[in-house]
């Protein structure tokens, strides 16, 4: 392995632990020695990567941003028409909630502890544009935006209410895009 690659790992696990903490604990508990135990790396690591707590929220808020639009990305590369993007957000919805709630309430967490800071604020600009172009093909872009705000609203009430009997977001999902539709 590279110097690179290795240092690349170590990065990458502390941005891991980072979305870990802040999912569990809050943000206030990410501390430079606090995300070093739980990577498994130096305290020293962690400052060299980055030198504020900061520099780690962000990278953890980077972290999160570029895991959705990897997966819009998937979903969109294997769909055709919009009662497949309905199952298919449906899907990723009902997993969201579930099967990686701890990264869903990590990304909220970080998004109002940076809310407003300029890295903040282009991670937002630039998810936003990816997303928006995943369903431009089948949306208007204003329809698209509708999407995005909806299913974030649906995943936020239900990680609010701790809700567990998810399976109705499926059927909203499937309403919603019907309702765009016509």
């Amino acid at each position: 392995m590279t110097r690179a690659e290795a240092s690349r790992q170590v990065r990458e696990a502390i941005v891991e632990a980072t979305v870990r903490i802040t999912a569990q604990e809050g943000v206030a508990a990410v501390t430079h020695r606090r995300v070093a135990a739980e990577a498994g790396v130096s305290l020293s690591s962690t400052t060299w990567h980055f030198a504020t707590k900061t520099d780690i929220l962000q990278a953890a808020l980077r972290w999160t941003e570029r895991r959705e639009v990897q997966r819009m990305a998937e979903i969109a590369a294997r769909i055709g028409g919009v009662e497949d993007w309905a199952d298919e957000l449906g899907d990723w919805l009902v997993g969201q909630v579930t099967d990686e709630r701890e990264i869903a309430i990590a990304l909220y967490r970080l998004q109002l502890e940076l809310l407003g800071s300029p890295a903040a604020l282009e991670v937002h600009r630039e998810w936003g544009r990816e997303l928006r172009a995943f369903g431009g093909g089948v949306l208007a872009d204003v329809d698209v935006r509708i999407v995005i705000a909806a299913l974030d609203g649906l995943r936020l009430q239900v990680l609010l209410s701790g809700e567990r009997d998810v399976e109705w977001l499926r059927a909203a999902v499937r309403r919603q895009l019907g309702a765009l539709l016509g």
